[in-house]
Formats: C-alpha cells, structure tokens, sequence
C-alpha cells in the first residue's frame, strides 16, 4: 500500500494507491474508445425484455458523449415527462442503460448522439446489480500491462473510492461548490461555479471564468449551466439567487462533498490498517453521528452538518463498501473488459493500473 502522489488525487481524498506501478503512457480514445453496458441481474441490459403490460413502461437508451443532466433535459421533452433511471454514466463514452417512465410515448426515437428503444413494461423498479465496461488501450506496453491486469485478478477487489468524474473530470470544483453550500458562503460557491480556470479547459472559457465579473465579457460561449448562473447574478445582485438558477441541482454539489469526504474517510482507514474486505464505512449528515475517523474529518473540514436548510437541501447518511470486486477483468488485444457492482468506477481501476494523471484517460 503506498501513499498516492498525484495531486488531483490527493485533491479528491484518494490518498492511497495498492502498487507502486510507474505511469504507462497509453490512450483511451474517447468517446468511442470507452464502452458502457448497464447490468440488470447480472446480464447486459441490451438483453432485458419486459412484459406486455405493467406500472412501468421501460427505454433502452444508448447515448455516445453526453453528459446526464443534459440528456435528462432532452428526454423529458422528447418523453413528455422526467424519465427515471438507475444509474448515471459516464459522459464521455458510449452507454447502454435502461430508463423507464409512467406511459409509454414511444417505439423508436434516434439523433445522431442518443436512440430510444421500448423494450417493454415492468411492474416495479428494475434490479441494477452493476456495469460491463470495454475500455481500449492504445499504445501501452502489453507486457507490463498484461502483468498488472493479472496482479489485479489475482487480488481481486481494490479500495471503492467514489471516482473522477463525479466532482468533474477537467475541472473537478464540485466537491469545492459542496463545501461552500455546506458552509453558508453563497458566492464563494457561485465563484467556485463560474470562476477558478482550470488548464484542462478550452481558452475561450479559461479567459471568460478569469473575468466573469466583466460587463464586457458576455456569456455567449460559455456552457449553459455557467451562462444561467452568471445572467442571474447580473440582473438580481444576488449569489442565492445565482445559484437558484444553475441547472445543476444544488443538492449535487453538497452530494460531491459527502463523496470527497467518503474518499477521505477511506484513505485514513486504509493507511490505519483498520478497514478489510466486506467492511462498509459511513459519512453520516451529522457530525455527532460519526465514528471517531468521520468526526476527526468534520472537525479538520470545519463542518457540524451536511444538511443546508437556507436552500432546501436535506442529504441522506453515504453508506458504501470499503472495496470493490472487479469481475471478469481480462485484457484482449488492446481492450481491457471487466465488470463492476452497482456505484464502482472504472476510472479508479483504470488509474491504478496505468498510474499518471486520471485527466488524461477520463
């Protein structure tokens, strides 16, 4: 077990790593490369097929490089409601998942980017037990990497940090946005949303968050949520009202902060010593209802709660494994393929295997 170097790992609360394996220089040729099947009871869900009538009508949806909270957005226009579903994935990849509504809108419906499929009815919410992934390797060295997929076979399981993309691949601010809601400081959250340049980012948008505070400096090609929060805070003055506007649901953001916190909570168990397979770590909501490891955490974060109750967000206690089993990982030519539980990511797998900076392959 060795202490991470990185520093957006260390930046994420990933603060431990298994092996000390040098960084392989490879790439994942996004979207394409970087492959998504959701798991319904253990099988792919392009496999499921529903009954002929039942509560619930069910949509195999396959998107390539769309992010989920836009792609809900366009399905509750095209579906005529919010569609639900059981996992969220990754935005730069091609997925397969199922999402289900009250009525039945529609057989078919494709863009260039996303299809519809009706699959069926359902009477009740449908068994996510977890992912398939096919994620290509371009470039590596096959012999060392042969050599470290099978370490990982031979271990099997590897520490179930809460992954990359959760707090944002390029610009990984929203466990910062989090604390800043936690905290009551209202514009430094709206800061954290519209300012703070990250180098990943396109120079169009690193120069508009540098002077976001600019009359001059129009919102014309900023993303949507950006452009949202900076006119509101333009007309009103206000940052509660500023954030009021993001299309991004506040409570993701403090959601972000309680997984940064998980992470945090599993890297001092794991260098403790004191966490093993089948254990489950918890960060409660309140303080007061933590171990001694998640109290010592909210006393270095300066926090009591999770809750915000000047916006309306009440947040539920984060219970997650300490490990993830990784299931069927094999290497087939340049693919790597293997499967995970239901909340695992593939980008933790990933980085302890090639090392290096996360950003380069997520």
């Amino acid at each position: 077990m060795y202490r991470a170097q990185n520093l957006l790992d260390v930046a994420l609360g990933i603060e431990v790593r298994f092996h000390n394996w040098s960084p392989l220089d490879v790439n994942v040729p996004r979207p394409h490369g970087f492959r998504v099947i959701e798991e319904v009871d253990g099988k792919p869900c392009t496999e499921w097929r529903g009954d002929t009538s039942g509560k619930l009508a069910v949509y195999l949806l396959r998107k390539i490089g769309l992010d989920f909270f836009s792609m809900i957005r366009k399905l509750t226009s095209i579906l005529g409601e919010r569609p639900s579903h059981l996992g969220i994935k990754d935005a730069n990849a091609v997925t397969s998942q199922l999402i289900y509504t009250r009525k039945k809108s529609l057989d078919e419906y494709q863009e260039d980017n996303f299809s519809l499929r009706f699959l069926g009815y359902t009477q009740g919410k449908l068994n996510h037990t977890g992912n398939m992934f096919e994620i290509d390797l371009i470039g590596a060295n096959q012999e060392e990497l042969r050599k470290r997929v099978e370490t990982i076979v031979r271990e099997g399981v590897l520490p179930a940090y809460i992954g990359y993309q959760r707090f944002g691949t390029r610009r990984p601010t929203t466990h910062v946005v989090g604390k800043m809601l936690v905290k009551g400081e209202w514009c430094n959250a709206v800061y954290f949303i519209l300012g703070f340049p990250y180098i990943w980012e396109n120079e169009n948008i690193r120069r508009f968050r540098a002077h976001f505070m600019d009359e001059g400096n129009g919102p014309c090609h900023i993303p949507m949520q950006e452009r949202r929060v900076l006119l509101e805070l333009r007309k009103s003055g206000s940052c509660v009202r500023a954030l009021k506007a993001s299309l991004v649901p506040l409570k993701f953001f403090v959601e972000s902060y309680q997984s940064y916190l998980f992470n945090r909570l599993l890297s001092k168990k794991l260098l403790e010593g004191s966490v093993n397979y089948g254990d489950k770590l918890t960060v409660t909501v309140r303080r007061e209802r933590c171990d001694k490891d998640c109290r010592e955490l909210f006393d270095e974060e300066g926090v009591e709660t999770l809750s915000v109750p000047q916006l309306g967000l009440n947040l539920k206690d984060l219970t997650r494994e300490a490990y993830m089993r990784v299931r069927g990982l094999s290497l087939r030519e340049n693919t790597l393929v293997f499967s995970l539980d239901r909340g695992m990511y593939a980008t933790i797998l990933l980085s302890e295997i090639l090392g290096g900076d996360a950003r380069n392959y997520t």
